[in-house]
């Protein structure tokens, strides 16, 4: 566990160096700016909206300007010949993802409380953040690997995203009706965005359950049999 938090830190440092973590603090402040101006009711739609964004996109973003940065400079294979397991590599790269994403969704419901005197059930809120940025993690590192450098990662990622905001339209035009909405869960970023809106009006529970169970398969399932084979190999190549 030492060895973890010592490996958490040195990510985070390394995102600081490479300005990554910047960049997504300052993206939160436009969402923060948003939120503070505009109507409570208007807030309120736009917070599970913002989440999304930053829990998904965003996460996929970081994730491949860090690997990719490491690549280039092949800190990657200094780490793996050092006394460490490649578990404990991953676990904190992993970990160093969820950083941004919580002090994102913290501080988004600080606004909510000091602007419009709405208070979030913050665990809840917390634990679908880790969930839905693990899975989107677990997603975006096969992309990754699949990908020569980060500007062929973007092409292969809008396409992508493309196809994960597909089912809110569809949803939001009837396309898919309310009995089939399960239908949309198919899209991390879509029950990602059902869960959150169940924060803030109440959803139906057996939905969410759902949802709450398509986002946890992308994590169980390519982690150990995607993830962690092509890390292992990625690393052991530098």
């Amino acid at each position: 566990m030492s060895k973890i938090l010592i490996l958490l830190k040195a990510e985070i440092v390394r995102l600081i160096k490479y300005k990554i973590l910047i960049f997504g603090l300052i993206v939160t402040l436009i969402w923060l700016l948003l939120l503070a101006v505009v109507q409570e009711n208007e807030a309120k739609a736009l917070l599970p909206q913002l989440l999304v964004f930053d829990t998904g996109l965003m996460t996929i973003i970081l994730l491949a300007s860090s690997y990719f940065f490491e690549k280039q400079e092949g800190t990657l294979k200094a780490l793996f010949v050092s006394p460490i397991s490649l578990f404990q590599l991953l676990t904190s790269k992993v970990l160093s993802t969820l950083v941004s994403a919580m002090i994102s969704m913290i501080l988004m419901t600080l606004v909510m409380i000091i602007f419009h005197q709405y208070w979030l059930p913050l665990p809840l809120a917390l634990l679908i953040v880790v969930i839905s940025t693990i899975a989107h993690v677990a997603i975006g590192y096969p992309l990754i690997f699949i990908s020569k450098d980060f500007m062929d990662l973007l092409t292969k990622f809008t396409f992508l995203a493309l196809f994960f905001l597909l089912p809110s339209i569809l949803v939001s035009l009837e396309i898919i009706p309310v009995e089939s909405l399960w239908i949309a869960f198919l899209s991390p970023m879509y029950a990602t965005q059902y869960l959150l809106s169940g924060l803030l009006t109440p959803i139906d529970f057996n939905l969410g359950l759902i949802a709450i169970l398509m986002l946890l398969v992308p994590s169980l399932v390519l982690f150990p049999t995607v993830v962690y084979p092509y890390f292992k190999k990625e690393v052991m190549q530098g």
